[in-house]
């Protein structure tokens, strides 16, 4: 928690080395200026003794925002966990003013919370709804934490104000605004065949061929966005990117940033490496040894089994996934533990790398379109897929990835 020395020294530098103006400004003022006045309250019921928290109160002020949004076209879940949290804020900073007049009681003449604040609290919790329509820019966090700075509100509550505020602004309206914009932005590492590969000017893979099919359905043009599997997060969350399709697998990390679609595909992590190894490698037990080198990419599930799994073999990084299975073949590394599909994948491609552990599926992994949180765009997306796969479609697709069948169907 800052001191009141901390909070001057950032006025005082905020000062000197303004932020430049945003176009969520009036809305952030709005919430500064709400979060200023709980000194005031806090006064009131410190002098009246009133306790900080009222659970009847706070209870009708966050159902009468829900209500106000959904007017607004405002999503009810979001609105609530912001409006809660602006609670939480409230009576953080109020009950740092009660811990500061345990010594040193304040005068004893506070405004009236019926009469003076409450009025004003309300007008602003209506400016702050009116101005929940328009979205939040991702770049306008500074902005945000410098205009709602206030003294004893912890910077941990700021930063979960602003990542709700956020959600919230943008919930809901990405089906619409990528329709409006008429270009779907689609995040890719094309690194992972079958799934993507290639470049931005010439990507394939069946994951590239998905979200060209998608973008027909929503009438946009598709627009590939390079991200990498150690910035695939960072990525996602600062939206550089509406969705994301790379052989992508549901994790409860990346579940808790996004959603899901309906998986596509699903298997698991298996061993692969060169075929003269079979013999060595033929279980996981004799894989895990203090003289074998495992490989992996960094950043995504791959390397996450390999730590979590193998206790005693000597893990080895290689950045570039385009050309990890090269190290196999080199014998600079003797096994990789990479999703099944891409096992079948490459021992096709290589005669000499083999599944060490054929039809042993180590884990259970489904792929899915990676999304933000949008329930609209969500359902527009599964609705897609299940007609996809009710028709064979997909089936398709992968049939042809795998070389089970000359050509896929349209999609």
């Amino acid at each position: 928690m800052r001191t009141p020395f901390t909070t001057g020294l950032i006025l005082l530098m905020v000062l000197l080395h303004p932020m430049p103006s945003h176009s969520n400004d009036p809305l952030f003022q709005s919430i500064g200026a709400r979060l200023g006045y709980m000194k005031r309250v806090a006064h009131y019921k410190f002098i009246h003794q009133r306790p900080i928290e009222d659970r009847t109160r706070e209870a009708v002020v966050i159902n009468n925002a829900e209500r106000a949004g959904l007017a607004l076209g405002l999503p009810a879940a979001p609105t609530r966990q912001f409006f809660t949290t602006q609670i939480t804020a409230a009576k953080a900073i109020q009950q740092y003013w009660f811990d500061q007049w345990q010594a040193n009681p304040p005068p004893p003449n506070p405004a009236s919370l019926t009469e003076d604040l409450r009025p004003n609290l309300l007008r602003l919790g209506d400016e702050i709804m009116a101005a929940l329509t328009t979205p939040v820019d991702r770049h306008a966090r500074q902005s945000f934490l410098q205009q709602t700075q206030t003294e004893g509100l912890p910077e941990t509550l700021q930063n979960q104000l602003f990542d709700e505020l956020r959600s919230l602004s943008t919930f809901g309206k990405d089906l619409q605004r990528i329709q409006a914009a008429g270009v779907l932005r689609v995040g890719t590492t094309l690194d992972y065949p079958p799934f993507s590969s290639g470049t931005l000017d010439q990507p394939s893979g069946i994951d590239i061929t998905l979200a060209k099919g998608l973008a027909d359905t929503l009438g946009v043009k598709v627009v590939f966005v390079q991200t990498s599997w150690p910035s695939l997060t960072q990525d996602f969350t600062d939206r550089a990117f509406d969705l994301a399709i790379s052989g992508v697998s549901i994790t409860p990390s990346r579940a808790v940033l996004g959603a899901f679609s309906t998986p596509y595909h699903v298997g698991g992590k298996t061993p692969i490496g060169r075929c003269l190894d079979r013999d060595r490698f033929n279980d996981f037990a004799a894989i895990d040894q203090p003289d074998t080198r495992a490989v992996f990419n960094p950043g995504g599930t791959n390397e996450r089994f390999a730590r979590q799994r193998l206790q005693h073999a000597e893990l080895i990084t290689f950045a570039d996934n385009r050309f990890i299975f090269q190290e196999l073949l080199a014998g600079h590394a003797d096994v990789m533990f990479t999703d099944e599909i891409e096992v079948a994948l490459k021992t096709q491609q290589h005669s000499a790398l083999c599944a060490l552990l054929p039809g042993q599926r180590l884990t259970h992994q489904e792929k899915a379109i990676w999304l933000h949180k949008d329930d609209a765009f969500k359902q527009h997306i599964d609705d897609w897929l299940q007609t996809m796969i009710k028709q064979g479609r997909l089936k398709a697709l992968f049939d042809a990835a795998l070389g089970r069948t000359r050509s896929s169907s349209s999609l």
